[in-house]
């Protein structure tokens, strides 16, 4: 009777653990600092990773709009964030998502792999015509063509972990949730860290800079279920105006 009982016990334990899904490792919210980050301070969330602040002009700022944001109003090579975890394995599951709104003037890229290659990118993209909801993993995941337009967009990328069938799913929003993927690939192979405000060009330069305002980066070390990314877009919409 005793082992039966410990058998459902664990069964439970495990129905339970399975239920809430994925741990959140990385939590950049702009809305946890009242100015830019220390360099080298630990961002919150589970993976305890600390935060690389490269800003000598400055043009990173906080500002307390929305909650806090950081932001960047004058677009430059030699300013950038630098922060997570190294999923460039291709076969770790994860779930990267963003508030994030262009400042309508210097298009680039916004979240970026902090390496040349796996290539990463995330949010706004584009060197003339920005574009945005852009969801790039060695393959685009989505539409390409979106003008971007200078309200608030919720962005969720995700790598499945699997092989040989649906590796990446991306989830767009801004007023209403999604209601299923914004597309879909068969191509993921994660990042080593992440660059904010342009693209991995080496350790002090990036290059495809942008102006553009962050409420928050979040990393899960795992896929989110659908119901998962609703709940995280009900949780910030006032926030961001909706």
């Amino acid at each position: 009777m005793s082992g039966a009982l410990t058998l459902a016990m664990l069964g439970s334990y495990k129905a339970a653990a399975a239920v809430a899904g994925p741990s959140l490792v990385l939590n950049l919210d702009a809305a946890n600092y009242s100015a830019v980050p220390t360099n080298g301070s630990t961002i919150a969330g589970t993976g305890a990773f600390a935060i690389n602040v490269v800003n000598p002009t400055p043009r990173i700022s906080w500002n307390s709009a929305n909650g806090g944001v950081f932001r960047v109003t004058t677009a430059s090579t030699a300013n950038f964030l630098t922060f997570g975890p190294d999923y460039s394995s291709g076969s770790q599951a994860f779930t990267v998502g963003m508030a994030y709104k262009w400042n309508g003037a210097t298009p680039g890229r916004l979240l970026n792999a902090n390496t040349t290659t796996p290539d990463f990118l995330m949010g706004i993209y584009g060197s003339g015509t920005a574009r945005m909801n852009i969801a790039f993993a060695e393959a685009f995941t989505g539409s390409t063509s979106d003008v971007a337009d200078t309200a608030w967009h919720f962005i969720w990328f995700i790598n499945t972990g699997s092989f040989g069938g649906v590796k990446a799913k991306s989830y767009v929003a801004t007023t209403t949730a999604p209601s299923g993927t914004y597309g879909t690939s068969s191509t993921n192979d994660g990042f080593n860290g992440l660059r904010l405000f342009g693209r991995f060009l080496n350790s002090t330069t990036s290059s495809e800079q942008v102006d553009a305002d962050v409420g928050f980066v979040k990393v899960w070390d795992g896929e989110l279920t659908l119901a998962q990314i609703q709940a995280e877009h009900a949780t910030y919409k006032a926030r961001f105006g909706y």
